[in-house]
């Protein structure tokens, strides 16, 4: 199941993928950086040393593990 690396949720693009972690990431908690940002690539907001774009409580993002878990 493909999954955010940071938040579980399962709505993730399969091209949303760090170039730093190379790990992937959804837009809903993490911002996508490009050539507008004055680089290229896309880095997860982890790497970028940003806030999340939402923040997610502890138990929203337990929630996300447990559907995943579900879903196996």
């Amino acid at each position: 199941m493909i999954h955010c690396y940071h938040c579980f949720t399962t709505t993730v693009d399969e091209d949303f993928i760090c170039d730093t972690c190379e790990e992937l990431y959804c837009e809903e908690c993490s911002y996508t950086f490009s050539l507008h940002y004055q680089f290229q690539g896309s880095r997860c907001y982890s790497c970028a040393d940003q806030s999340r774009r939402n923040r997610l409580t502890k138990e929203e993002i337990r929630d996300n593990k447990l559907k995943l878990l579900c879903v196996k």
